[in-house]
């Protein structure tokens, strides 16, 4: 069987140690044992890679929690799994909010130790590819990209950041096409990011906000204007919703992009921008163009390279990620204290299905921050209704909990079951609309008949 990652497994009892070695070794995994919570530290601080961490709660000296901070300080990257053999809800949701991946109740069922490591890796995985790709791109700290649509996107950003080709970005309202813009404006090392909404300027101003003016073109543009193009000469123009360019003014932008020339409004001689374009639309461009709102020269020029974002809908792997990311950016907006979520919370998100986007989300997590009150762990109830209901019914509960708790893995399990059932069982099919490559919905679908036979 083939290597399945570093495992550190903490516990004050060596025989504990030695079953659980015995145990996740056969399953291919590299255990390095620890029997106390600082020699476990040492590990790490001596630089020791490691994919996933296993420690028991109770221990002399160092125990779980106090471990657990530790690792959120080092190595946040590494997911921890915390074993006790004294679980109850208040416990369980109190490592959870603190920062552990998942707990297990000792002893544990085999079945569910090994997929809870697995997962556990695989969350690993993922955040390690995050890095990459934020080390390979200067990206803005908006960008929260978990799923793989979301990693290609920011990939091919990275790839065509160095060029001079322009870019056009598509999706629908609230899925961060500027945010993407920006990566790429930073990724370039570009000077200036020049923004123009399209949508926003009246269209007798519209030359003269891009092309600049010269003074005594008469009526709205007497005064002398520098426009977007010379402004940004040397660093990225951002066009918003390009496709509300008005049809007259389309010729002369094509001009500037194929000869990288333009004339300002009332001005004889010609100028020069070098500047980057980067547009986006919320509409298909082909859309547009049949509709006769974009020329078909202005459409083959921006389409060179074509992203188009998904919806928050198509990636829920990104929602939880995001929102914590929100809260943060809220906090820092309103001057407040930082706010978490409660896993139940974090689970009607996740399973809600956004059509406004991260921007609705945006809006959701600050009325919950505003009406929080004093409290700091944002609840079901802080939720609008038509969230909150989401997160209500039919959920999988924390052993010994008198009310059920939606998680994220049933969330994940409903929707991937969701979509076997709307294609007909095609996992083909499944796998293209679920965003992920079918040997991924295999293993999931592994992982979900596993689970179900834990709970039989």
């Amino acid at each position: 069987m083939p290597n399945t990652g570093r495992i550190l497994v903490v516990d004050d009892d060596e025989a504990q140690i030695k079953f659980l070695a015995t145990i996740l070794e056969a399953d291919g995994w590299k255990v390095l044992p620890a029997l106390s919570g600082q020699r476990a530290l040492d590990i790490l601080d001596r630089g020791e890679e490691m994919d996933v961490i296993l420690t028991d709660l109770l221990m002399p000296g160092m125990d779980g929690r106090q471990l657990l901070a530790a690792v959120q300080e080092r190595r946040p990257e590494i997911p921890v799994i915390v074993m006790t053999a004294h679980a109850s809800v208040d416990s369980a949701v109190e490592l959870l909010h603190a920062g552990a991946h998942h707990y297990l109740e000792k002893p544990a069922k085999l079945a569910e130790l090994r997929i809870t490591v697995r997962r556990a890796r695989d969350t690993t995985e993922a955040r390690r590819e995050l890095a990459r790709l934020r080390r390979r791109i200067d990206v803005p700290s908006g960008v929260v990209a978990l799923s793989r649509q979301m990693q290609e996107i920011l990939d091919a950003a990275l790839r065509v950041a160095s060029t001079s080709t322009p870019v056009l970005i598509t999706g629908e309202t609230g899925t961060g096409k500027e945010v993407i813009a920006r990566a790429i404006h930073a990724a370039s090392g570009r000077a200036s990011f020049v923004a123009l909404n399209c949508a926003a300027i009246p269209p007798a101003s519209f030359e003269a906000e891009l092309f600049g003016a010269r003074k005594g073109v008469p009526p709205e543009t007497r005064r002398e204007q520098t426009g977007a193009l010379e402004s940004a000469n040397t660093g990225t123009l951002f066009l918003d919703e390009v496709a509300e360019t008005p049809l007259s003014a389309q010729p002369r932008l094509v001009q500037w992009i194929e000869h990288g020339t333009f004339q300002s409004s009332g001005a004889a001689e010609t100028q020069k921008s070098g500047a980057r374009l980067i547009a986006t639309m919320q509409r298909s461009p082909e859309d547009a163009v049949a509709a006769r709102q974009m020329r078909e020269d202005l459409f083959y020029h921006l389409s060179i390279v074509h992203l188009h974002i998904p919806p928050l809908r198509e990636r829920p792997v990104d929602i939880p990620a995001l929102a914590l990311h929100l809260l943060g950016r809220l906090a820092d907006r309103f001057q407040l204290d930082a706010a978490d979520l409660a896993p139940e919370a974090l689970a009607a998100l996740t399973a809600y299905s956004w059509p406004g986007n991260a921007r609705e989300l945006e809006n959701v997590l600050a009325r919950a921050v505003a009406l929080r009150g004093a409290k700091q762990l944002l609840g079901i109830k802080d939720l609008p209704p038509h969230i909150a209901r989401i997160g209500g019914g039919g959920a999988r509960a924390i052993p010994g909990s008198a009310s059920a708790m939606l998680t994220l893995e049933e969330v994940e399990r409903r929707h991937i079951l969701h979509v076997l059932e709307k294609t007909g069982g095609n996992k083909l099919k499944a796998a293209v609309v679920l965003g992920i490559d079918r040997s991924t919905l295999h293993r999931k679908l592994k992982q979900i008949q596993g689970l179900a036979a834990l709970q039989l």
